[in-house]
């Protein structure tokens, strides 16, 4: 006969098991140590690991832009400290570069809803209005011209789940967005007029 389910016995040991095998490595009782007001504190440091994967993203695909294109790699550290001193509230782009050659990105870390082959609803208007963003510009960013940039919505890589949603996507955007957003295949050449979805790990 198996034990009744007991709520606070399964919540302690999802918790202590996240804890020993993501971050110490040593098993113990931490749930028992903290205090409702140290779990409220653990929630509020949490909302901020949205923006530490997109920052982790962001400088990696600042890596990723560097490979194909000298002058991004000749003033790496200038791009580097463009991210390290944006704050994540801020309404700009996630990466601007100008010079020899203009970059403008977005970067989004949109895991396919319930881990399906698909964005869901608020997803996909975020993705939809980011793409706009990139193509007509921002009204509080005047310091490029779309129109004169190579355009990037930069997903991070949750493997083929992105990859399938990202292709559902496209496939379903409006008739005015239709031929302005690929997928990034490193063989094509590069068009000003159009976004290109690049993936990053």
């Amino acid at each position: 006969m198996s034990d009744p389910y007991n709520r606070e016995s399964e919540l302690k040991a999802r918790f202590n098991r996240f804890v020993a095998d993501k971050i110490t490595g040593n098993p113990d009782d931490y749930y028992s140590k903290l205090s409702v007001e140290d779990f409220e504190d653990i929630k509020t440091t949490l909302k901020d690991i949205h923006n530490i994967i997109t920052y982790r993203t962001t400088i990696h695909f600042i890596e990723w832009v560097s490979e194909r294109f000298p002058y991004v790699r000749e003033n790496y550290q200038v791009y580097l400290d463009q991210v390290l001193n944006t704050k994540p509230s801020d309404n700009g782009y996630d990466l601007v570069v100008t010079g020899d050659i203009n970059v403008i990105a977005e970067i989004k870390c949109n895991k396919p809803i319930n881990n399906g082959f698909k964005f869901g609803a608020q997803q996909k208007t975020g993705l939809i209005k980011d793409i706009y963003g990139l193509l007509e510009g921002k009204t509080k960013v005047k310091s490029i011209n779309p129109d004169e940039a190579f355009k990037f919505l930069v997903i991070y890589d949750f493997g083929d789940h992105t990859l399938l949603a990202a292709q559902h996507l496209i496939k379903n955007l409006s008739a005015d967005l239709k031929d302005k957003v690929s997928l990034y295949k490193e063989e094509d050449a590069l068009e000003l007029n159009k976004v290109y979805i690049v993936f990053i790990k």
